[in-house]
Formats: C-alpha cells, sequence, structure tokens
C-alpha cells in the first residue's frame, strides 16, 4: 500500500493465477471503485487494518516476529504523526470496502478484505530468505514466477507487491494459508509453504 500521494497500486488475479488488472496511482476512492467494478472473491491489502487495542504492537506483528519476519509496530493511534500516514490510508481503503468486503477476523477468507505482509508472502513462497546481493524486487518477482504468476506486466515495485499481496489471496481461498492475529485487532494472512508444493511443475 503506497502513500497517498504517491498513488495506490492494484493488481488482480483470475483462478489461473493469471493477472487480469493491473492499476497504479489510484486514489481511495478510486482504488474502491475498481474493487467494487472487478468483484473480486477476496481483497488483500498491504497495510495493517488498524491500531493495536493494547500494547505497543499488534498481535499478529508478534506472531510474525516470531516466525522471523520484521515489521512496523502499530501501536495506538499515535495521532498526526507523519510516519504513520501512509497507514491510515490504508486503513481508510478497509474502511471504504467495509460495507462490501467486511474486514477478515478468521475462517474462510472468500468475501473479505484481509491484511497481508508481502515481504513474509514472498520469503515463505521462495522458500529461503533473500539472499546477500539480491535485490528486493528480483527476489519477491522470482517469487511470483514460481508460483505460476507471470510478473513481466508489473511495471514497478508497488505493483509486484501488489501481486503478491492477490497471491495470498487466491492461497487462502484454496485452503493454503494461515491467520495470524487476534481477530479484534484483524488478521495476517500468510500463505502455507506445505500445502502448496501440490502445485504442479511449479517448485
Amino acid at each position: 500500500m503506497a502513500e497517498e500521494a504517491k498513488g495506490l497500486d492494484l493488481v488482480a488475479l483470475d483462478d489461473g493465477r493469471r493477472i487480469v488488472a493491473t492499476r497504479g496511482r489510484l486514489s481511495v476512492a478510486e482504488a474502491a471503485a475498481e474493487v467494487a467494478s472487478l468483484s473480486p472473491d477476496v481483497v488483500c491489502i498491504d497495510s495493517p487494518s488498524g491500531w493495536a487495542r493494547r500494547g505497543r504492537s499488534r498481535q499478529s506483528e508478534r506472531e510474525l516476529a516470531r516466525l522471523g519476519f520484521r515489521c512496523f509496530a502499530t501501536g495506538p493511534d499515535p495521532g498526526d504523526h507523519p510516519f504513520y500516514r501512509w497507514m491510515r490510508v490504508g486503513m481508510r481503503i478497509f474502511e471504504a470496502l467495509a460495507p462490501l468486503y467486511p474486514l477478515y477476523r478468521g475462517g474462510p477468507a472468500a468475501g473479505r478484505a484481509a491484511e497481508v505482509f508481502p515481504h513474509a508472502t514472498a520469503v515463505v513462497l521462495a522458500c529461503r530468505p533473500r539472499s546477500q546481493g539480491e535485490t528486493k524486487l528480483r527476489f519477491r518477482r522470482l517469487a511470483l514466477q514460481s508460483h505460476g504468476v507471470d510478473q513481466s506486466a508489473l511495471v514497478s515495485a508497488d505493483r509486484v507487491d501488489a501481486a503478491l499481496a492477490a497471491l495470498t489471496g487466491a492461497l487462502a481461498l484454496a485452503g493454503r494459508c494461515q491467520a495470524l492475529g487476534d481477530p479484534e485487532e484483524g488478521m495476517v494472512l500468510l500463505p502455507d509453504l506445505v500445502t502448496d508444493l501440490d502445485v504442479a511443475g511449479r517448485r
């Protein structure tokens, strides 16, 4: 999820993991309208869905950390702090989509808007961390490619991350994800590597 001044990026995949839409530089309202027009089975967003109910981070972030994935901590609402404005944009997307796609709080992902973490998705699907000297963008493109997504049409790092979010959603619909966190705070979807090993010829 990019900052609002930079614009938001959207990628949609079909059941065969083919890219059917890719958009960039969208406002919150435009992104919500695009989602409504595409009517996907699930929406995955690279942003916190809300602030921590208690403590200096959310349960999902602590669980990600225990798995070795570091991410920004989302504590209590800090007010109008410049650093957190990108998070507020993401939260506005969740709010805009809520009438059509309520926040994911566990269970089946269909019909929900769920939080994802593209870095963690890429590492899990690549079966390895990014190697020394390997760029983040190349690493994430290879993760997409190895799981059947043709990433050649993705023109920026933000579109690659949006595609990783969409792929996470596709895996969740197939029952190939785990959900981390507290349902009251919103939960993060993370691919379950073991259950995706049956994608013939892709590993």
